[in-house]
């Protein structure tokens, strides 16, 4: 399924209204998903500093990714397809010139 990074330009945002809106977006997604629009959050960080928070979803399209934050009522700049490359300990960085 592709990835999509959501960009958030989020004045005011702090880990608690993060977090509410994670809670949130649990609901909508198990809301959606049972209307056969299958969106899996896979990671989310806040920059508090910069009032920020980058979200990587699983999802069928832009559109179903915009419509599952709209839904929820979580803020959105930007929606990118994108990449995820998990790095663990000890594992080796994908090489510099690997395909999408």
């Amino acid at each position: 399924m592709p990835v999509y990074l959501v960009e958030r330009y989020w004045p005011g945002v702090t880990s608690k209204v993060l977090l509410e809106a994670i809670n949130r977006g649990r609901r909508v997604m198990a809301e959606m998903n049972g209307e056969g629009t299958r969106v899996c959050d896979i990671s989310c960080i806040l920059i508090l500093g910069e009032e920020v928070v980058f979200s990587v979803y699983e999802g069928p399209s832009a559109a179903a990714v915009r419509q599952f934050n709209d839904r929820a009522g979580i803020p959105v700049s930007r929606i990118v397809e994108a990449v995820a490359v998990a790095v663990g300990h000890g594992a080796d960085p994908p090489p510099a010139d690997a395909e999408r």
